[in-house]
Protein backbone atom coordinates (compact mmCIF):
# COMPACT_ATOMS: atom_id res chain seq x y z
CA UNK A 1 0.00 0.00 0.00
CA UNK A 2 3.14 2.09 0.58
CA UNK A 3 5.93 1.69 -1.39
CA UNK A 4 8.17 4.05 0.25
CA UNK A 5 7.16 3.63 3.82
CA UNK A 6 7.79 -0.27 2.91
CA UNK A 7 11.23 0.73 1.40
CA UNK A 8 12.55 2.63 4.12
CA UNK A 9 11.03 0.43 7.18
CA UNK A 10 12.32 -2.39 5.44
CA UNK A 11 8.83 -4.26 5.13
CA UNK A 12 8.91 -7.76 3.08
CA UNK A 13 6.72 -10.01 2.27
CA UNK A 14 6.33 -13.65 4.54
CA UNK A 15 5.63 -16.81 2.72
CA UNK A 16 3.30 -18.71 4.76
CA UNK A 17 4.99 -22.03 4.08
CA UNK A 18 7.73 -20.14 6.14
CA UNK A 19 5.69 -19.10 8.95
CA UNK A 20 4.44 -22.61 9.18
CA UNK A 21 7.88 -24.11 9.29
CA UNK A 22 9.04 -21.51 12.18
CA UNK A 23 6.28 -22.18 14.49
CA UNK A 24 6.33 -26.32 14.27
CA UNK A 25 10.44 -25.84 14.36
CA UNK A 26 9.63 -23.68 17.98
CA UNK A 27 7.20 -26.10 19.35
CA UNK A 28 9.97 -28.73 18.77
CA UNK A 29 12.25 -26.93 19.83
CA UNK A 30 10.26 -26.17 23.21
CA UNK A 31 9.25 -29.79 23.83
CA UNK A 32 12.75 -31.53 23.32
CA UNK A 33 14.63 -28.31 25.03
CA UNK A 34 12.24 -27.24 27.51
CA UNK A 35 9.61 -29.99 27.85
CA UNK A 36 7.02 -27.60 27.31
CA UNK A 37 5.00 -26.82 24.25
CA UNK A 38 3.23 -23.00 23.02
CA UNK A 39 -0.51 -24.16 24.82
CA UNK A 40 1.71 -24.09 27.81
CA UNK A 41 0.24 -22.04 30.25
CA UNK A 42 3.53 -20.55 31.52
CA UNK A 43 4.93 -19.42 27.46
CA UNK A 44 4.56 -16.05 27.08
CA UNK A 45 4.61 -15.46 23.12
CA UNK A 46 5.32 -12.52 21.08
CA UNK A 47 5.52 -11.04 17.37
CA UNK A 48 7.60 -7.99 17.69
CA UNK A 49 7.66 -6.89 13.95
CA UNK A 50 4.19 -8.48 13.02
CA UNK A 51 3.28 -6.34 9.70
CA UNK A 52 -0.64 -8.05 8.67
CA UNK A 53 -0.54 -10.37 11.60
CA UNK A 54 0.41 -13.63 9.68
CA UNK A 55 2.48 -15.10 12.31
CA UNK A 56 -0.44 -15.05 14.69
CA UNK A 57 -3.32 -15.92 12.31
CA UNK A 58 -0.99 -18.89 11.58
CA UNK A 59 0.22 -20.24 15.09
CA UNK A 60 -3.54 -20.00 16.20
CA UNK A 61 -4.56 -22.28 13.03
CA UNK A 62 -1.66 -24.38 13.20
CA UNK A 63 -3.21 -27.31 14.98
CA UNK A 64 -0.62 -27.43 18.00
CA UNK A 65 -3.10 -26.31 20.69
CA UNK A 66 -6.24 -27.10 21.30
CA UNK A 67 -9.48 -25.24 21.33
CA UNK A 68 -9.39 -24.50 25.36
CA UNK A 69 -5.46 -23.87 25.29
CA UNK A 70 -5.96 -20.75 22.50
CA UNK A 71 -8.66 -19.30 24.32
CA UNK A 72 -6.37 -19.22 27.15
CA UNK A 73 -3.51 -17.82 25.27
CA UNK A 74 -5.22 -15.07 23.14
CA UNK A 75 -6.37 -13.56 26.30
CA UNK A 76 -3.31 -13.32 27.90
CA UNK A 77 -0.58 -14.68 25.92
CA UNK A 78 -0.21 -13.86 22.81
CA UNK A 79 1.55 -11.01 22.37
CA UNK A 80 2.32 -8.76 18.59
CA UNK A 81 3.95 -5.36 18.43
CA UNK A 82 3.49 -3.46 14.95
CA UNK A 83 4.70 0.26 14.13
CA UNK A 84 2.75 1.04 10.49
CA UNK A 85 -0.99 1.94 11.61
CA UNK A 86 -2.92 0.48 8.81
CA UNK A 87 -1.34 -2.86 9.26
CA UNK A 88 -1.68 -2.71 13.12
CA UNK A 89 -5.38 -2.44 11.99
CA UNK A 90 -5.03 -4.72 9.72
CA UNK A 91 -3.13 -7.55 11.67
CA UNK A 92 -6.47 -6.70 14.99
CA UNK A 93 -9.02 -8.15 12.38
CA UNK A 94 -7.16 -10.88 10.84
CA UNK A 95 -6.36 -12.33 14.38
CA UNK A 96 -9.82 -11.29 15.69
CA UNK A 97 -11.32 -12.82 13.00
CA UNK A 98 -9.07 -16.13 12.56
CA UNK A 99 -9.37 -16.48 16.59
CA UNK A 100 -13.08 -16.49 16.20
CA UNK A 101 -13.24 -18.40 13.39
CA UNK A 102 -11.56 -21.51 15.19
CA UNK A 103 -13.27 -21.00 18.97
CA UNK A 104 -16.57 -19.22 18.12
CA UNK A 105 -18.69 -17.57 20.84
CA UNK A 106 -19.15 -13.89 21.52
CA UNK A 107 -16.79 -11.18 19.89
CA UNK A 108 -13.59 -10.58 21.96
CA UNK A 109 -10.61 -8.38 20.97
CA UNK A 110 -7.26 -8.82 21.01
CA UNK A 111 -6.24 -7.15 23.83
CA UNK A 112 -2.25 -8.55 23.27
CA UNK A 113 -1.86 -6.41 19.89
CA UNK A 114 0.62 -2.59 20.62
CA UNK A 115 0.83 0.09 17.92
CA UNK A 116 4.68 0.51 19.06
CA UNK A 117 8.44 0.77 17.95
CA UNK A 118 9.46 -2.37 19.40
CA UNK A 119 12.73 -1.07 19.73
CA UNK A 120 11.64 2.39 21.13
CA UNK A 121 9.49 0.14 23.94
CA UNK A 122 12.77 0.20 25.68
CA UNK A 123 14.46 3.11 24.59
CA UNK A 124 11.75 5.60 26.35
CA UNK A 125 8.44 6.48 26.23
CA UNK A 126 7.07 8.27 22.99
CA UNK A 127 4.87 10.88 21.54
CA UNK A 128 2.70 7.48 21.01
CA UNK A 129 2.60 6.54 24.70
CA UNK A 130 1.48 9.79 25.38
CA UNK A 131 -1.26 10.38 22.80
CA UNK A 132 -2.66 6.79 23.39
CA UNK A 133 -2.95 5.59 26.79
CA UNK A 134 -4.98 2.40 26.47
CA UNK A 135 -2.20 1.36 24.31
CA UNK A 136 0.51 2.74 26.72
CA UNK A 137 -1.30 0.00 29.24
CA UNK A 138 -0.61 -2.84 26.96
CA UNK A 139 2.77 -1.94 26.35
CA UNK A 140 4.04 -0.87 30.17
CA UNK A 141 1.97 -4.87 30.75
CA UNK A 142 3.74 -6.49 28.06
CA UNK A 143 7.30 -5.03 28.89
CA UNK A 144 6.52 -6.64 32.34
CA UNK A 145 6.13 -10.46 31.07
CA UNK A 146 8.55 -13.09 31.13
CA UNK A 147 8.82 -13.83 27.47
CA UNK A 148 9.83 -17.56 26.45
CA UNK A 149 8.97 -17.45 22.52
CA UNK A 150 9.48 -14.48 19.77
CA UNK A 151 9.19 -15.32 16.38
CA UNK A 152 8.58 -12.87 13.10
CA UNK A 153 10.23 -11.61 10.18
CA UNK A 154 12.20 -8.30 11.56
CA UNK A 155 12.17 -5.37 8.85
CA UNK A 156 15.65 -5.10 6.54
CA UNK A 157 17.14 -1.96 6.58
CA UNK A 158 19.72 0.34 7.39
CA UNK A 159 17.07 3.35 8.81
CA UNK A 160 18.58 6.75 8.80
CA UNK A 161 18.51 9.23 11.48
CA UNK A 162 16.74 6.23 13.72
CA UNK A 163 18.66 5.83 16.32
CA UNK A 164 17.86 3.62 19.78
CA UNK A 165 21.05 4.29 21.75
CA UNK A 166 20.70 1.20 24.02
CA UNK A 167 20.23 -0.82 22.01
CA UNK A 168 22.85 0.40 19.17
CA UNK A 169 25.52 0.40 22.74
CA UNK A 170 24.80 -3.21 23.24
CA UNK A 171 25.60 -4.27 19.64
CA UNK A 172 28.36 -2.04 19.55
CA UNK A 173 29.85 -4.21 22.66
CA UNK A 174 29.02 -7.39 21.51
CA UNK A 175 28.27 -8.05 17.82
CA UNK A 176 30.08 -4.77 16.40
CA UNK A 177 32.89 -5.65 18.47
CA UNK A 178 33.28 -8.43 17.01
CA UNK A 179 32.64 -8.52 13.55
CA UNK A 180 34.89 -8.91 10.57
CA UNK A 181 33.71 -6.40 9.03
CA UNK A 182 35.34 -3.30 7.42
CA UNK A 183 32.33 -1.04 7.05
CA UNK A 184 30.54 -1.28 10.69
CA UNK A 185 27.39 0.64 9.56
CA UNK A 186 25.99 -2.29 7.85
CA UNK A 187 25.91 -4.18 11.28
CA UNK A 188 22.83 -1.74 12.29
CA UNK A 189 20.44 -3.24 10.29
CA UNK A 190 17.57 -3.70 11.58
CA UNK A 191 17.28 -7.07 11.19
CA UNK A 192 20.69 -7.42 13.05
CA UNK A 193 19.19 -5.04 16.00
CA UNK A 194 16.05 -7.09 16.14
CA UNK A 195 18.53 -10.40 17.04
CA UNK A 196 20.37 -8.51 19.57
CA UNK A 197 16.41 -7.33 21.06
CA UNK A 198 15.47 -10.49 20.98
CA UNK A 199 18.18 -12.10 22.39
CA UNK A 200 18.41 -9.72 25.98
CA UNK A 201 14.29 -9.81 25.87
CA UNK A 202 14.60 -13.47 26.33
CA UNK A 203 17.19 -13.24 29.07
CA UNK A 204 18.87 -16.55 30.28
CA UNK A 205 16.16 -19.08 28.28
CA UNK A 206 13.65 -19.30 25.44
CA UNK A 207 13.46 -19.97 21.59
CA UNK A 208 13.98 -16.93 19.23
CA UNK A 209 13.29 -18.15 15.95
CA UNK A 210 13.23 -15.08 13.02
CA UNK A 211 13.66 -15.32 9.27
CA UNK A 212 16.93 -13.78 8.18
CA UNK A 213 19.18 -12.94 4.88
CA UNK A 214 21.06 -15.55 4.06
CA UNK A 215 24.24 -13.26 4.89
CA UNK A 216 23.92 -13.49 8.56
CA UNK A 217 25.06 -17.09 7.68
CA UNK A 218 27.31 -16.77 4.69
CA UNK A 219 29.48 -13.47 4.62
CA UNK A 220 32.53 -13.06 6.52
CA UNK A 221 31.78 -10.15 7.73
CA UNK A 222 29.35 -11.95 10.21
CA UNK A 223 31.86 -15.07 11.81
CA UNK A 224 32.80 -12.88 14.95
CA UNK A 225 28.53 -11.58 15.54
CA UNK A 226 27.36 -15.08 15.70
CA UNK A 227 29.22 -16.38 18.41
CA UNK A 228 28.58 -12.77 20.38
Amino acid sequence: AFPRLKEALGIVYTPVEVVDFIINSVNDVLKTEFKTHLGDKDVHIIDPFTGTGTFITRLLQSGLMTPEEIKRKYKTHIHANEIVLLAYYIAAINIEATYHGIVGGEYQPFEGICLTDTFQMYEREDMIDELLVHNSARRKRQKKLDIRVIIGNPPYSVAKGTEYPQLDAKLEKTYVARSEAHNKNSLYDSYIRAIRWASDRLGESGVLAFISGSGFIEKSAMNGMRKA
